[in-house]
């Protein structure tokens, strides 16, 4: 996109003698108000143009012939001499610190004459544009499917944290399974998540409801705290103590907490701290067969 702007060029016209009338010509002293919009948008994004040299020339309307050039001093004045009776107009360029030999932003005054009567001052207005070549206006890009975008970043961390443990038909957990599981709630408590999944590997439930899942951490030791049946996508979710510790399941319809499940009943039921064989499972909850209990926490 180029950017468009307008600059004044006050032309302060001072007359000077030369001796053959027709060969008269007249110094024009340039006052030219320029101000460099701050809010300008540079699709590099790096940092700013700044602007080092201000030149303008003055030429003639139809036939190019350019009659004299200068550049601009730090008050952005200049002097330029120009022939009278003749159409002129005045090219402007601007150059940057960082590229001194391309124009950054150019513009192109309306046709004008300065003739033996014009008035003392002369106003000529210039529309800049900013240079599409200029090394600012460069952008990485790429081309998909014939379609050319921009170049864009996201980065989307990720925060899991989960729990596995095999638990064997008819044996109750180990000691060090049991310090495991508990450990793993502890550490999870420390933190906030966004959605939690128990199961197996091969068949995992999922509760996407943040208050909830926060709420039985920060409450996971309190002897009397229990959710029943809350529904949560799809499955009703039981927070209870089975045994000596905590209980997670979630079921097609309300069940409370220590139930023991069938095999052709819907479920699935993480309590390795119950003390006897019946840990939990997918589907059949007592006595169920050997298998990968997990818990994954996600945020």
């Amino acid at each position: 996109m180029i950017t468009k702007k307008t600059i004044l060029g006050l032309l302060i016209v001072l007359i000077s003698s030369i001796s053959c009338e027709s060969q008269k010509e007249e110094d024009i002293t340039v006052n030219l108000n320029y101000e460099h919009r701050k809010e300008a948008k540079h699709r590099t994004g790096s940092r700013p143009v700044l602007i080092a040299k201000h030149e303008i020339n003055v030429r003639d309307y139809q036939e190019q012939y350019i009659y004299d050039s200068t550049i601009l001093d730090d008050e952005l004045k200049g002097t330029v001499s120009v022939p009278v009776d003749i159409e002129l107009e005045v090219r402007y360029e601007n150059y940057s610190f960082d590229v001194p030999k391309i124009y950054y932003e150019s513009g192109l005054s309306d046709p004008f004459i300065v003739g033996f009567h014009s008035p003392a001052t002369r106003t000529v207005t210039i529309p800049v544009s900013v240079n599409p070549n200029h090394p600012s206006q460069m952008v990485e890009e790429e081309v998909v499917d014939n379609e050319t975008v921009d170049n864009e970043t996201i980065l989307v961390e990720t925060h899991i944290l989960s729990w596995s443990d095999n638990f064997t038909i008819g044996q109750s957990a180990t000691q060090e399974q049991e310090n495991t599981y508990k450990s793993f709630w502890d550490n999870a408590s420390n933190y906030t998540w966004d959605n939690i999944s128990i199961g197996n590997p091969d068949d995992l439930v999922t509760c996407t409801n943040s208050t909830f899942i926060n709420d039985f951490l920060q409450n996971k030791d309190n002897a009397s705290f229990e959710v029943y049946g809350l529904y949560c996508d799809g499955m009703y979710w039981t927070i209870g103590k089975c045994g000596w510790g905590l209980e997670l399941s979630a079921f097609d319809k309300q069940r409370r907490d220590c139930a023991c499940l069938k095999s052709t009943d819907i479920g699935y039921t993480i309590r390795p701290l119950i003390g006897n064989a019946n840990w939990g499972g997918v589907g059949k909850s007592c006595s169920a067969d050997s298998q990968t209990l997990q818990v994954i926490l996600q945020r």
